[in-house]
């Protein structure tokens, strides 16, 4: 098992960065078919092969991947695809005003 581990500092406010991270979690359910639900300010998700929480503070987001042993394989097109999401997806959300 492989884990993938992403820490982020933003600007955007715990509501914001919440409309984010469900914004993101769609996509996820849709695109990949993934299970989705909040345990407080911790999105879990889960599907065949990969399962993870993302936790969102004011001013801060973590993001823990488990990758099964098939998946671990490609740890790093994962990582780098997820990274650059994360990335984007709070610059644009920033840059929006979303705050």
């Amino acid at each position: 098992m492989s884990i993938i581990r992403v820490s982020r500092d933003h600007n955007l406010g715990l509501d914001a960065a919440r409309t984010e991270i469900e914004r993101i979690a769609k996509r996820v359910e849709d695109d990949f078919g993934a299970q989705c639900s909040w345990d407080g300010d911790s999105l879990h998700f889960s599907r065949p092969g990969v399962s993870g929480h993302i936790t969102v503070t004011a001013d801060a987001l973590d993001l823990t991947i488990r990758l099964g042993l098939l998946m671990s394989a490609m740890k790093g097109q994962i990582e780098q695809k997820i990274v650059a999401k994360i990335d984007d997806a709070l610059a644009r959300t920033a840059a929006s005003g979303e705050t």
